[in-house]
């Protein structure tokens, strides 16, 4: 029986599959995650491809070999493309929402770039295939104008913010912004432990945005010990790239 903690797959879970492809978002299904996070990039040709780059850099070589940057790529460059050490091809959004459409698993979407016309984009997508209440839009705090737009455009959209500041007023950076979610860490939850040991605020952050609605997470969680320590401190929700092993942690 799963716990009440909510188990997410960053990258579709990226050390059970491919990151990024629709065989790592089948594979975060059939693990039982709760939800999985994808990124999204724009061709030459304005369509939005799920790969994973630096923000706003265009080599697309970590990922796929190639050496040609992604902003001389058409869509039809990038389907000849397979993920680096891989049979799996790079993903057009249109699949991933055609996948959460026939699952039924939460999607967040992560831009990877600020460019004019991706987020009316996603948002437009998003109306098209019914799935408001399905897929969302995160992204890290620095970049909070995204997830502003993302409200100013379609208000039912769920946006999370990411906060790698354990200094910060976590309350008042989502009620800023309209965020429906906070996730701490994204690769630097050891920051808000380091934190919390001197400062033993945490919990009561967590229970401020909980009394207001706003959904906690924590990322990623890698070892037993994270999820303890975040199990501990009563963040809902754990992004990792190993979902069935944190799952384990979870309820060992």
């Amino acid at each position: 029986m799963k716990t009440e903690v909510k188990i997410l797959a960053h990258r579709g879970g990226l050390d059970r599959a491919p990151e990024n492809t629709i065989v790592s978002f089948r594979q975060a299904f059939k693990d039982g995650a709760d939800a999985f996070e994808c990124d999204v990039r724009l061709t030459k040709d304005q369509e939005p491809i799920i790969i994973h780059t630096d923000f706003n850099q265009d080599s697309i070589e970590e990922v796929t070999g190639c050496t040609s940057p992604l902003s001389e790529l058409n869509w039809m460059d990038v389907q000849k493309l397979k993920v680096l050490d891989s049979p799996e091809p790079v993903a057009h959004l249109d699949e991933v929402l055609a996948f959460v459409k026939e699952t039924g698993l939460l999607c967040f979407i992560e831009p990877k770039e600020d460019a004019k016309n991706l987020i009316p984009l996603l948002v437009e997508r998003i109306q098209q295939f019914d799935l408001v209440d399905k897929v969302g839009i995160l992204t890290f705090y620095s970049r909070k104008e995204l997830l502003i737009q993302v409200k100013q455009i379609e208000p039912r959209i769920q946006t999370s913010v990411i906060i790698i500041n354990p200094l910060a007023n976590f309350l008042r950076v989502a009620e800023a912004i309209n965020a429906n979610r906070v996730v701490i860490g994204w690769s630097r939850i050891n920051h808000f432990q380091l934190y919390n040991i001197i400062s033993h605020s945490l919990t009561r952050k967590v229970r401020h945005l909980k009394t207001e609605g706003i959904t906690v997470e924590g990322g990623f969680v890698r070892t037993r010990r994270d999820v303890k320590w975040s199990l501990r401190h009563e963040i809902g929700g754990l992004w990792t790239d190993d979902v069935p092993m944190i799952r384990g942690f979870a309820e060992g």
